[in-house]
Parts: structure tokens; C-alpha cells; sequence
């Protein structure tokens, strides 16, 4: 038996490259007709699932703080992304909380992070609009997170305690543009919000 000892930081990316390949052999078996190949690439799958799965298992005894796919599904910006696409995604996200008062990000920055809103209420200050505040759980904050020059457009801060999924890994471009599929629907839904909240105070 091989045996090799990893830090939490080797099993976090080892973690993330599997899931990545996880969404392509779900992919290819997808579009496969050939049953025999089928079989062989379903064999693969489970074995990395099962690999997947003790990999959490370890970073979750570390301390990390794992997210369900489940807590996904109402985000706008993740919308029309099937189960395991969100299961893919998911690993890019942490949770944090914030009391009231905090700002999350300053017009004008760099924007490092991008930010989705679970419990609480944050407002929105720009000097081009009306201030207003976000409410509703899978709402997103930050969009020029993804959105070149990667400037924040506008300053947020919470108004009360607040619950936020974040994601502030570079892995997530890489990854959006690696699963074009993945990234269209990302990029498409990012495009309706940003239109819709250039209109006026997000509803």
C-alpha cells in the first residue's frame, strides 16, 4: 500500500482538481453511446467520488468548513446550473459572518471578492445612484469580481449581522473558463443582473 502525507493546503487543491475532473467524466459520460466505455468511465466516477469524499472528510477534521451544493441553488448568479455543476462550484466558496456596520468592499477598489448574501442586510452606496439595500438570500455583492477591470462600482456595507458566501479564489477564472458551459450560464446571468441593477436600486 502507497501511503504519502499531505498538508491541508496540498488537499485543498488536490480536492479541487478532482472535482473539476468529476464535472468532466460526468460530461463525457453524458455524451457517450458507447455502453461498454460508459461502464468504464462510471467506474472511474465512483472511485473519485469515494477519493472526494474522504478528501473532505479530512479537511472538514482540519477546521475547513465544506459547502453543500443545496445552499446554492437560489443564488441568481448560479441560476439554471444543474446539481453537479453546483457541486463543482461549490469549492470555491467559504462562509463568514459580519457584524452590522462592516464594509465588505469600497467603490473604487480592487475588487477581491465577490460576495452572496444568506442572512442579514447590506446597502448599497454609489456616487451614481440612490443608495438601497439588499435582502434576499442568493443575492449577489461584487460584481466587478468578475468583471475586468475588476474595480468595485460601488461601496457595500452591512446594515444589520450578516451570513455572506464568499469566493475570493483566483481558481474560480480558471475554472469558469475551463468549464465553458459552467461559465456561459455564470456570465449570462451576471450579464441580467448588472443590467438590471444599472437601471436602478436592485428589487
Amino acid at each position: 500500500m502507497v501511503q504519502f502525507a499531505l498538508t491541508n493546503s496540498e488537499t485543498e487543491i488536490l480536492h479541487e482538481v478532482l472535482v473539476g475532473h468529476l464535472a468532466e467524466l460526468r460530461m463525457e459520460i453524458a455524451c457517450t453511446d458507447r455502453r461498454e466505455f460508459r461502464e468504464f468511465l462510471n467506474k472511474r466516477k465512483d472511485f473519485i467520488e469515494e477519493f472526494v469524499h474522504r478528501l473532505e472528510k479530512d479537511l472538514l477534521a482540519g477546521g475547513r468548513e465544506l459547502i453543500r451544493a443545496d445552499r446554492l441553488k437560489k443564488v441568481d448568479i448560479l441560476e439554471g446550473l444543474t446539481e453537479w455543476e453546483l457541486q463543482s462550484i461549490a469549492q470555491f466558496f467559504h462562509e463568514e459572518k459580519f457584524a452590522s456596520g462592516v464594509a465588505l468592499c469600497q467603490e473604487g477598489e480592487k475588487a477581491h471578492r465577490l460576495y452572496i448574501l444568506e442572512q442579514g442586510v447590506v446597502s448599497i452606496h454609489s456616487k451614481r445612484w440612490e443608495p438601497y439595500e439588499i435582502d434576499r438570500p442568493g443575492k449577489i455583492v461584487g460584481w466587478s469580481f468578475l468583471v475586468p477591470p475588476n474595480l468595485y462600482t460601488a461601496t457595500a456595507v452591512t446594515v444589520t449581522p450578516s451570513l455572506l458566501l464568499i469566493i475570493e479564489s483566483p481558481d474560480f477564472y480558471y475554472f469558469i473558463h475551463k468549464e465553458q458551459k459552467i461559465g456561459m450560464k455564470v456570465m449570462d446571468n451576471l450579464t441580467q443582473i448588472v443590467a438590471t441593477r444599472l437601471k436602478g436600486p436592485d428589487k
